[in-house]
């Protein structure tokens, strides 16, 4: 919202401000758009890296339970059960399902599992008619 607000009042700027504010706003609305542009396809992936590198818990095998009341995540190192009720939010794509408990934390299920014998199509469903769409 911070953002979109700047961005406005700077394209105000470079429509109806004099000549030396409209040179800074414009510099104002390329530099920013060259920073979000930077920080999303080079700086994200290279950060992403380095943190699933250096956790060594989200690189172990994890089993998926699917319950009535939610969902199992069992590792070696950790068990837990989300139910329905604490699940925020959730997505998909064509390979995986992101289940969001809170806004920046979420669980991935590679939809691969399903060759293991889970049924994505009946999670997908459970997650549509428990915590909504996705988004």
């Amino acid at each position: 919202m911070i953002y979109s607000t700047v961005a406005l009042v700077l394209v105000v700027l470079a429509v109806i401000g004099p000549p030396v504010i409209k040179g800074g706003a414009i510099g104002g609305l390329a530099g920013g758009l060259i920073v979000a542009v930077v920080g999303r396809y080079m700086v994200a992936p290279i950060l992403s890296r380095n943190h699933y590198r250096k956790y060594k818990a989200i690189q172990e095998e994890f089993t998926v339970e699917l319950h009535e009341d939610g969902v199992r995540f069992s590792s070696p190192n950790a068990d837990g059960k989300l139910t329905w009720g604490n699940m925020l939010k959730w997505r998909q794509d064509e390979k995986y399902i992101l289940i969001y408990p809170m806004p920046r934390i979420y669980h991935i299920v590679p939809k691969s599992i399903a060759s293991s014998g889970f049924d994505v199509l009946l999670l997908v469903d459970g997650l549509t008619r428990h915590v909504g769409k996705a988004v």
